[in-house]
């Protein structure tokens, strides 16, 4: 393994350390502040199944893409999915908490 791949995955399980400490800390303040209610439940179940729904697509297009001739390997294929999937996430839990 190169200095490169080593700092490589330091950095991946620095941002996966960082995300779950995040979540953590986030919810500890918001029991803390009585944030979770049953309209965070709501807005978080709704939000998770629009994110889906929105991987699914995202899928689809690039199994489109595969057939059309598109070379992807799996990392950047995974990487698209991953992007699409945390995005679809984040703006359909603002558009619920907007809409809600």
């Amino acid at each position: 393994m190169s200095l490169d791949q080593v700092g490589v995955l330091l950095m991946i399980l620095l941002g996966i350390f960082g995300g779950l400490l995040g979540l953590w800390w986030g919810r500890k303040q918001a029991a803390r502040q009585r944030g979770l209610d049953e309209r965070f439940h709501i807005i978080s179940s709704k939000s998770q199944a629009s994110a889906w729904k929105i991987t699914l697509v995202a899928i689809y297009i690039l199994f489109i893409l595969m057939v059309c001739g598109v070379k992807l390997s799996a990392a950047p294929a995974l990487g698209i999915v991953l992007l699409v999937h945390m995005a679809g996430w984040a703006s359909s839990s603002v558009y619920y908490n907007i809409k809600l």
